[in-house]
């Protein structure tokens, strides 16, 4: 268990506006403390910026007028640091190697290679982002990023066609090309959906032979193929953008319990106002999961949805808090 963050800590996060500086990644403590810096003015015009846009005066602020754990300023989409070097596509290429053709991978193998790439881009943050590596370790689960370091080209195109399946149109969110070692990703499809193909893209790269050229349709992480090859995929990326224990670290930072258990006292908490409308014999674990996954407030503490830190549909977190049994159902 990460232990409580020190006074100058809490401090120094303020004036930076930033609440996740001095943590590693999986949310404990970095050995880097800092002294104060900043100016709190800066930080009160950042806030202030940021409820303009939320349309939400108190946005950031707890029941007694302090600040929350809640960022001060929307979360803007992702830099891609410079191209990697041959010496860091080299070193990444091994995660790829020993690829099975004849039997397929459980899924506790599929998280384990996700992990053993999550912890590498994390040991190497000075050297994929020189002088400029992230904050939040959300940031570091970047799957165009790990593209790069596995040697692959990857780029946002305006747009990447249609093509039709099962009896419908759809428009190819993202393609693979493993023959030349190349992805694309369409502009066109939502930011959450965006991420997830990407993520799914790397799990082919990771986890299968070459197959040249491959489309994929939008995914969102909510309902996994029932091919082998594109469920492997989807699980990946599933494991690879929402850590166990990076989530679970920040499900409780959020709800305050390891395991969210609905009653009186956790309904009010939860909706306040609303909390009647929480009946449990009309709700599913489905339908809680969806509501923890898009809460932005508890207790009267802002803070942001656990969907939106971790860059996946509400739909894609439901299920993830559940198979980490982050509810007591």
């Amino acid at each position: 268990m990460a232990k409580e963050p020190s006074e100058r800590i809490i401090k120094s996060r303020r004036h930076l506006g930033n609440p996740y500086a001095y943590l590693d990644g999986d949310d404990g403590f970095s050995a880097a403390e800092c002294d104060d810096v900043g100016e709190t003015e800066l930080l009160r015009q950042r806030i202030s910026n940021s409820r303009r846009i939320l349309m939400n005066q108190y946005a950031h602020l707890d029941d007694n007028g302090g600040f929350s754990a809640a960022s001060s300023e929307l979360r803007p989409e992702r830099g891609t640091p410079s191209r990697p070097s041959a010496e860091l596509i080299a070193e990444y290429a091994s995660i790829a190697k020993n690829k099975p053709t004849r039997h397929r991978r459980s899924t506790a193998n599929l998280e384990s290679i996700a992990r053993v790439l999550q912890h590498k881009m994390w040991r190497d943050k000075k050297r994929i982002w020189p002088g400029a590596a992230p904050h939040d370790p959300v940031d570091f689960l970047d799957p165009a990023v790990a593209l790069r370091l596995l040697g692959f080209e990857y780029e946002l195109s305006e747009t990447l066609g249609s093509f039709h399946c099962a009896g419908e149109d759809f428009e190819v969110a993202g393609v693979i090309d493993d023959s030349v070692g190349e992805v694309r990703i369409s502009r066109r499809i939502e930011r959450d959906v965006r991420n997830f193909t990407t993520a799914h893209e790397l799990g082919h790269a990771v986890l299968h032979e070459a197959r040249g050229l491959h489309r994929d349709r939008p995914l969102n992480g909510a309902s996994p193929s029932r091919d082998p090859v594109e469920f492997e995929a989807d699980k990946f990326a599933s494991f690879f953008l929402m850590p166990a224990k990076l989530l679970q670290n920040r499900f409780k930072a959020a709800f305050g319990c390891d395991r969210f258990e609905l009653n009186e006292t956790t309904k009010f908490a939860l909706l306040r106002s609303q909390a009647r409308n929480l009946d449990r014999e009309k709700l599913t674990l489905r339908d809680l999961s969806r509501i923890l996954a898009s809460a932005g407030t508890f207790n009267g503490i802002h803070f942001v949805p656990l969907a939106e830190q971790f860059r996946v549909s509400i739909e894609a977190m439901a299920i993830r808090i559940e198979e980490l049994c982050l509810i007591a159902w």
